[in-house]
């Protein structure tokens, strides 16, 4: 019988490379609820400074005079003048703004697939099916009238007791 070449069993420095960045992958897409929590909190909160920065106060404080007069420069570059102010502001509320969107895409992703598969109504089907809820709503809103109407006088003797 012919001997047979030992196999190596220790897995070859490009299977280890890839297990370890297949790691890596598995660990970044992991979802971090903790995370998505502190954006969900923080970003109202980066959108409501933009908003205050952008109209210059926040309750009695003229935030214009109060922040363009800073000892320090970093801080007087934007917001010395009503533009920089002004930009300033409105890149935080973009930013808020796109963390929002940024919070909400796992939740419109599944909705939009599904209205996918929606069979929508004809306009005749529509036209039709509206035209009935309204007249549903005239009928009830007769009825109650009527109603009114009719126990109005109980009611008057009631409150006259």
């Amino acid at each position: 019988m012919a001997k047979q070449p030992k196999q190596n069993n220790k897995p070859s420095k490009a299977k280890e490379n890839n297990q370890d960045s297949g790691r890596v992958m598995s660990i970044l897409r992991k979802e971090y609820a903790f995370e998505n929590w502190l954006l969900a909190i923080l970003s109202p909160v980066l959108i409501l400074y933009g908003v205050y920065i952008v109209s210059g106060t926040f309750g009695t404080v003229n935030l214009a005079a109060l922040l363009g007069n800073t000892p320090y420069a970093f801080i007087n570059f934007f917001f010395a003048t009503d533009l920089a102010r002004i930009l300033t502001g409105s890149f935080l509320i973009l930013i808020g703004t796109l963390i929002v969107i940024y919070l909400l895409i796992p939740y419109l992703r599944p909705s939009l697939a599904e209205m996918k598969k929606v069979t929508w109504p004809t306009s005749r089907t529509l036209t039709s099916n509206s035209v009935k809820v309204i007249g549903f709503i005239l009928f009830l809103g007769l009825f109650f009238v009527l109603i009114g109407f009719a126990l109005n006088p109980l009611f008057e003797w009631i409150y006259s007791l």
